[in-house]
């Protein structure tokens, strides 16, 4: 999903983008054998961050299909995952978070169905479902 014209865009707009001091930076060419592997702070930072500001700019603004498109469906998709993995993030929780928690991981987890109906779901998927049980 991710080639290599939109891996130089996120690129690009990571470049430009100004993090606040207390966020740790990811590596400048992610996404290369050459540049490693990521740890879990540069995913969150990569998926949390420069993957939305990317994403929304060129599958969402200038997606010339419009709505409707694959591309604008994955990028809703991928939204809903970055809103339930923000509530696991926070410091606390509530009944009302865990039940936004829940809708968010099941809508991203039908769309993936939809999307890609090749896919079979993992376990991690499955327990994803579950973790709410923990919060």
């Amino acid at each position: 999903v991710i080639g290599k014209d939109l891996l130089e865009q996120i690129w690009a707009d990571m470049e430009r983008t100004v993090l606040p001091s207390w966020i740790q930076k990811a590596p400048p060419k992610w996404g290369i054998p050459a540049s490693g592997k990521l740890s879990a702070d540069e995913y969150k930072v990569i998926c949390s961050i420069h993957l939305v500001i990317t994403l929304i700019r060129v599958w969402g603004y200038e997606n010339e299909e419009g709505p409707q498109s694959r591309r604008f469906q994955m990028l809703l998709n991928f939204l809903d995952l970055v809103h339930s993995i923000h509530v696991l993030f926070l410091r606390e929780t509530s009944a009302k978070l865990r039940a936004y928690y829940k809708t968010q991981i099941l809508k991203y987890l039908r769309t993936v169905l939809e999307l890609f109906p090749d896919v079979t779901l993992a376990s991690n998927h499955h327990l994803a479902v579950h973790i709410v049980n923990d919060l």
